[in-house]
């Protein structure tokens, strides 16, 4: 039986990560446009024991190599393999940020990922922690903001720094294992706004250096929660403490494995799992009595059971999550609905009156409140046309499958109907509400 290693992949030409047996692997490492297919199958036959003829090799490129779009075809073309397109991936992705600039960015951060640096800045994260969690405690902090609420609009502008630090530390991290880190950009993710970096040629380093890529985001949340605290100490700016304390929940926000998150990342590389989530189908297959799956079996034991257990945890919480989402889009469409209209009103009357930047203002928030519904609607009729046009290839040739899948849709429509329908109103959420 193969099992999977997680240093099989190769990286195609538009940047997908291909993961590749090892016999694949091997003669795509070997292809170099030079070589014949007599030269390739000797190369082969020595690395891996086996004994591999030109003519294998000659059908394993022509065969999977080239339409993977791995090699090249005879022509020199590259095949236009099908994008992927995972399950709750970042979509609508916009690139703000060259690679040049960011390759300059990550020239000023880079020193912050050596040894020693690291080790201090745990030692001192533990310190701070202590002091703030044990001893001097949250309450006046929050005191602060609560008799200053003007505050928060300068608290939330210094967590979009520690989020766009958190991307660099991701560029950072890449770049200091040997890696190239690419563009950063913007998307939706799920049903918010969201930074991104391109770090995929992070996929071509060891297991350390993925894990190091995975885990840098999370540490500059760290840094910088440790730069806040250092300016309250020579301040005695207590709100401070709050952006402390709001950066440890980003952190521990980042470090659940269920979302595409970076907890989600770190558990594929320390499982050597490209795509968790395309390994779903094939282990709820495989545990059922009597059914096998290639794909679940090729895993190691240990892999197979902590692929297991993640999914155990998983369909809940997704459960869970697209379940409130669904019940709630009424109320939340409705409230988003309402609040656009008073922003609408505002922006008017700050054009119309000259004030400019009042009008700016809101035009923005209108766009901010714009986008979680957007995502929201793209998040869900995506998950639904995924589910039912698996159902439908899934009950083909089969009547009562058929049956069962058209079944399941209406009752599904009918359900939303009456949730999203219950008395023919949408009601923005009131002051006094507590659900």
């Amino acid at each position: 039986m193969h099992e999977v290693d997680q240093e099989l992949r190769a990286r195609r030409a538009d940047g997908q990560i291909v993961q590749l047996p090892a016999l694949l692997y091997l003669v795509a490492e070997n292809v170099d446009g030079r070589r014949t297919y007599d030269e390739i199958a000797a190369r082969v036959t020595e690395a891996s024991g086996r004994g591999v003829a030109a003519e294998d090799v000659k059908f394993l490129i022509e065969e999977k190599l080239v339409p993977l779009g791995i090699v090249a075809g005879a022509d020199g073309k590259q095949a236009a393999a099908q994008k992927a397109d995972p399950f709750l991936a970042l979509k609508f992705k916009v690139a703000l940020v060259p690679e040049r600039v960011v390759r300059s960015v990550t020239t000023i951060f880079y020193p912050f990922f050596f040894p020693p640096v690291i080790v201090a800045a745990v030692v001192a994260l533990v310190a701070v922690d202590i002091w703030m969690f044990f001893f001097h405690g949250i309450a006046q902090a929050a005191r602060s903001l609560v008799y200053n609420p003007v505050l928060l609009f300068g608290l939330l502008g210094l967590v979009v720094v520690g989020t766009a630090l958190h991307e660099i530390g991701h560029a950072t991290a890449a770049r200091y294992g040997g890696a190239k880190p690419g563009v950063m950009g913007a998307g939706i993710y799920v049903v918010w706004p969201a930074f991104y970096t391109d770090v995929t040629d992070a996929y071509r380093l060891g297991r350390g250096g993925r894990l190091r890529t995975d885990l840098g985001g999370i540490y500059f949340n760290a840094l910088f929660a440790l730069g806040t605290a250092g300016v309250y100490f020579l301040t005695g700016f207590e709100p401070l403490l709050i952006l402390v304390l709001v950066q440890h929940f980003q952190i521990l926000q980042q470090l659940l494995p269920f979302l595409r998150l970076d907890g989600y990342y770190i558990l594929s590389d320390l499982t050597g799992v490209p795509d968790l989530f395309a390994r779903i189908k094939p282990t709820l297959k495989s545990l059922l009595p009597g059914k096998k799956d290639d794909r679940a079996e090729a895993l190691k034991p240990w892999v197979r059971a902590t692929v297991v257990a993640w999914i155990v945890l998983l369909i809940p919480v997704l459960l869970l999550t697209f379940g409130v989402l669904i019940v709630n889009a009424p109320r939340i469409f409705a409230t988003a609905y309402d609040s656009f209209l008073v922003h609408w009103d505002k922006a008017s009357d700050g054009f119309g009156s000259g004030a400019t930047g009042r009008g700016a203002l809101s035009t923005v928030q209108m766009v901010t409140l714009a986008l979680p519904a957007v995502g929201m609607t793209l998040s869900m009729s995506r998950a639904g046309s995924r589910a039912f046009v698996g159902g439908w290839r899934w009950s083909e040739g089969a009547p009562i499958r058929r049956l069962g899948v058209i079944s399941g849709t209406a009752g599904i429509l009918a359900l939303l109907g009456f949730v999203w329908y219950p008395n023919g109103e949408y009601r923005p959420i009131q002051r006094d509400e507590r659900a």
